[in-house]
């Protein structure tokens, strides 16, 4: 007599495993496990207590309540300079652009732009008090001049300045086709100068740090940002005092335009890392950010408000599902917290020239924006004037640390204020999954060795959890 055989299948090893405790971005942390906590490519959502949140917003600027009048004749190629003149008794905050057809200039409280005729567009600017007036020094195509008042008064036709600073009553310059020297005025006047033991005149650098690209005043030394390095120049009134000292050699490029005093430290941006200098020593504040950096790092601007170190610049790679593939300049914004380390992204706007307004460290970040016909600034709305954004966040690639074994992904268990997409990529095929708040779980079923997760959203008021994924591994 024989007996039918019952075969009894494997079971399947079932887990319930985190997605991401969506702690930030990091491209050294990045695991082909979950959870995935730290991923290579999220833009427009930040961070919050484990959480993924509304980002910054840009907003049209405002003072005191009213919006910033539109810039005539729209942005256009321009510069942004901020300088401060009287108005009704009080020193008030003054806007200036400088664009190819002369200055347009607005004091806080005025209902429209004033213009004053120029030859091309200045690049550089610095702000000195000469006197008991306010100058806005600018440097361009025309050479070196001074906005005093309403008038645009002649310095030196034959100078472009790449670079300048103020520095114990001195203007200290970086000048075009003089790149291993640095030119400085006559103390307390900035209209002179001539080369002489007690008036103006020029340092020489020996080359072997690349040429000089920036100069900063920090901490009551002058420090000389070259190609690959830095030097400090000790510079008080009487020229026989100067001293200069080879501070710091880099090992990559030192991007001129993110030199940037934050606080107690000077940041800046190097192709190897951002880095902090606090005088003395250089030291690495982060390398999580080093691929996006390298891939395509132009059009910098750079500023320091409320504990950020916040970068503005273009970048042409392009996340893996393709929403910010436009091609734009500066369509990066990053914002490093020098408190906890922490990197925000966002991306596919246009925010360039960032300026701070106001207190030290705390005022108002402002700049100007392609899509904007006024000045804008950096605030805390979560829209892009007016308008949601589109917000992703991706994982690496996820084998669970079972290369060789089949997986099935059964389900999701979530928790959100609003509607999101959760996607999966396998074998270059995408699934996605609309999850609603109203509800909690949805079935997925997606079998395969290895996934790629992400999530993406365009709405507002953006509190996603993490999400619970169910997985079986398959024997």
């Amino acid at each position: 007599m024989f007996y039918d055989k019952d075969y009894a299948l494997a079971k399947p090893e079932r887990k319930r495993v985190a997605l991401s405790g969506f702690k930030g971005y990091d491209e050294t942390k990045v695991s082909r496990n979950l959870p995935c906590d730290y991923v290579d490519c999220v833009y427009n959502y930040k961070f919050k207590n484990g959480r993924l949140v509304d980002p910054y917003g840009i907003s049209a600027l405002e003072f005191d309540g009213e919006t910033i009048p539109p810039i005539p004749d729209g942005s256009g190629k321009c510069k942004l300079f901020i300088t401060k003149a009287q108005k009704d008794g009080k020193l008030k905050s003054r806007l200036v652009l400088s664009r190819s057809s002369g200055l347009e200039y607005l004091t806080v409280g005025d209902g429209e732009w004033t213009h004053i005729d120029a030859t091309g567009i200045f690049d550089v600017g610095v702000n000195y008090l000469y006197g008991d007036s306010d100058l806005l020094l600018l440097s361009g195509e025309s050479g070196l001049k001074a906005l005093s008042g309403d008038e645009l008064v002649d310095i030196k036709n034959d100078m472009r300045i790449l670079d300048m600073c103020v520095h114990y009553e001195r203007i200290y310059a970086v000048v075009e086709g003089a790149r291993n020297s640095l030119w400085f005025s006559d103390d307390f006047d900035p209209f002179n100068w001539n080369v002489s033991l007690d008036e103006g005149g020029y340092i020489d650098f020996d080359g072997s740090l690349g040429g000089v690209n920036a100069v900063r005043s920090f901490d009551n030394y002058l420090y000389v940002f070259c190609d690959f390095g830095i030097y400090r120049l000790t510079a008080y009134a009487d020229q026989t005092q100067f001293a200069m000292k080879k501070v710091y050699t880099s090992g990559g490029r030192i991007f001129a335009s993110s030199i940037t005093e934050c606080g107690e430290y000077v940041a800046f941006a190097g192709e190897d890392g951002i880095y902090l200098f606090d005088g003395y020593d250089v030291s690495r504040y982060s390398v999580k950010t080093n691929d996006l950096l390298q891939s395509g790092f132009k059009d910098v601007s750079a500023c320091y408000a409320h504990h950020k170190y916040i970068l503005s610049f273009t970048n042409d790679a392009n996340c893996d599902y393709g929403i910010f593939s436009r091609r734009r300049d500066n369509n990066v914004v990053m914002m490093f917290d020098l408190t906890d380390k922490s990197v925000d992204f966002m991306r596919g706007v246009s925010l360039f020239d960032i300026k701070t307004v106001g207190a030290y460290g705390d005022g108002k970040i402002i700049g100007l924006s392609a899509d904007c016909l006024s000045p804008v600034q950096l605030d805390g709305s979560g829209l892009y004037l007016g308008m949601p954004y589109q917000k992703y966040w991706q994982s690496g690639e996820i084998d669970f640390d079972r290369p060789a074994t089949l997986k099935v992904v059964r389900s999701v268990e979530y928790s959100a204020d609003s509607q999101y997409v959760l996607g999966i990529v396998v074998g270059g095929e995408r699934r996605e999954f609309i999850l609603s708040p109203q509800e909690n779980r949805q079935s997925i079923y997606v079998k395969s060795d290895k996934f790629v997760f992400y999530i993406r959203s365009d709405g507002v008021n953006e509190n996603i959890r993490p999400p619970i994924i169910e997985v079986d591994f398959l024997k």
